[in-house]
């Protein structure tokens, strides 16, 4: 993965979610999804469109095609806005390891702005949503 510009992010087990995609962004690889109406982690508040893709099943005969056609400015592009994303993506705040401090981020993130938090953003967006129906 860490010498992979883009790594394919299928759906888990019995189609279920999978965690794929947190080791590619991890490791700067791109994700792709491969699916047209899999939902993303968290979709409703992190912007995956800057930062993955979204192949449709019958497009992966030619996705090395599809792959090549992506400008070095737009994988650049692509990797810096994962900068943004993968924190959101770590439960750091509830202090699963022992050995650090509650809230201390073990990848050098602050924690502060972690999966808790984008989890709760994602649930405010939805009482909002409807709230105003």
């Amino acid at each position: 993965m860490a010498d992979s510009e883009f790594c394919l992010s299928p759906l888990g087990t019995n189609e279920g979610d999978s965690d794929r995609f947190l080791p590619a962004l991890l490791y700067g690889c791109i994700p792709v999804f491969s699916l047209a109406d899999e939902a993303r982690p968290f979709e409703e508040v992190v912007p995956w469109d800057s930062c993955s893709l979204r192949v449709h099943e019958t497009d992966l005969p030619r996705l090395h095609t599809i792959l090549a056609s992506i400008s070095r400015a737009q994988r650049a592009s692509m990797r810096r806005a994962m900068c943004g994303v993968w924190p959101a993506m770590l439960w750091t705040r509830l202090g699963f390891a022992s050995s650090r401090p509650r809230g201390e981020g073990y990848l050098g993130e602050s924690g502060r702005a972690d999966a808790l938090a984008t989890f709760m953003a994602v649930l405010r967006r939805r009482v909002e949503a409807d709230a105003s129906t």
